[in-house]
């Protein structure tokens, strides 16, 4: 019993794995459509604000991780091409993990944890994962050299932060 709890958290973590990239192909798509600026009056935000409708998404936070790299209007042309051209794999890759997961939920609603159904969630997940780590290696190189350096010193501070922040809380126990 414990290592069928252990399968199903484990499968829940990665659903979070899952709706990263749900929203990391919505947000990328609507993005893209938007132009530079999300079409808002302040740069990197979209009509809805910071999670709405047209929010972030490619260009801004989260994502793409393209916050600050300031595209040129060709360099959003070619993200586009790069996120069109890989929409099919990334959409099957996500019915896939969808149905693997769909399938996990029933099984331990039935009381009886499908450990083929856990696997192919954790399968399904990783080649997926694979797909967006190649998309974003692909929009990387449309970058200049000083973009991709300011990209890196953005995750460097959000790592650092995120740090800080583990520290505290490990530290208030």
């Amino acid at each position: 019993m414990v290592k069928q709890q252990r399968i199903v958290l484990l499968a829940a973590g990665l659903a979070g794995a899952l709706i990263a990239a749900v929203l990391l192909v919505g947000t990328v798509a609507e993005v893209a459509a938007q132009g530079p600026g999300g079409g808002a009056g302040r740069p990197g935000f979209g009509r809805g604000g910071p999670g709405g409708p047209g929010g972030r998404g490619a260009f801004g936070p989260g994502a793409l991780g393209l916050d600050g790299a300031k595209l040129t209007e060709a360099q959003r042309e070619q993200v586009r091409a790069v996120v069109d051209q890989h929409r099919d794999e990334t959409r099957a890759l996500l019915d896939r993990v969808s149905e693997a997961r769909r399938t996990l939920a029933l099984s331990a609603e039935r009381g009886q944890v499908d450990e083929a159904a856990a696997t192919e969630v954790g399968v399904a997940t990783g080649a997926l994962a694979l797909a967006e780590a190649r998309v974003r290696a692909e929009v990387l190189q449309l970058l200049t050299p000083e973009q991709r350096a300011e990209l890196q010193k953005r995750r460097d501070e959000r790592a650092e932060r995120f740090a800080e922040r583990a520290e505290r809380r490990k530290s208030q126990q």
